[in-house]
């Protein structure tokens, strides 16, 4: 099969990944909010400091911003022949992956992202073998681009972030006030 086909796949596969934590990760962090706290309480701080403040709308921006920045990428990939990009975000992705898999396995129960992980881990393998084969650049090469995905991935997460804030602003102190406004 084209190896076009699986690279063009890469944004649903995140989003198939994604949505997963956009719909379950407000309720389990309610439920296990308790042992996280207990457990891992520099976790517990940043969720306080960073997580608490988003509704699950806010948190689906931050994951549309990086949905937008991984499509682009994708398809720019495949309308010019060139993969440099797409590798470094499709490392980043697959990182991302082994990284909720690792949380999984220090929690020792379901996390909010744990079965798309293992469902897309399957893909990322088969897609990073096929891209391989097909690939001419040097190990070095293939190092440089993986470590600028990762770079570049969570650098990302800034302005991803700073948008999910700016919505919430918004949502709860305008949009929000002028709906109750016109009710009144």
């Amino acid at each position: 099969m084209d190896i076009r086909l699986f690279i063009a796949l890469l944004p649903a596969v995140f989003m198939f990944h994604d949505f997963e934590e956009i719909i379950m990760f407000k309720p389990w962090l309610e439920k296990n909010r308790a042992e996280i706290k207990q457990r891992f309480p520099r976790i517990d701080s940043m969720f306080k400091n960073h997580v608490d403040a988003l509704s699950t709308s806010a948190y689906a921006v931050a994951v549309f911003h990086e949905f937008i920045i991984l499509a682009l990428v994708t398809y720019l990939s495949l309308c010019f022949s060139s993969y440099h990009w797409w590798y470094a975000t499709f490392i980043a992705f697959s990182i991302h992956l082994l990284v909720h898999i690792a949380q999984w396995l220090m929690f020792g129960k379901y996390v909010p992202f744990i079965l798309t992980s293992i469902l897309a881990l399957p893909y990322c393998v088969y897609v990073l073998i096929e891209f391989l084969k097909i690939t001419d650049m040097t190990l070095g090469q293939l190092l440089f681009w993986a470590g600028l995905g990762v770079i570049l991935t969570i650098a990302s997460l800034v302005p991803a972030f700073f948008l999910a804030s700016r919505f919430e602003y918004w949502k709860n102190h305008i949009y929000l006030q002028r709906a109750a406004h016109r009710l009144m």
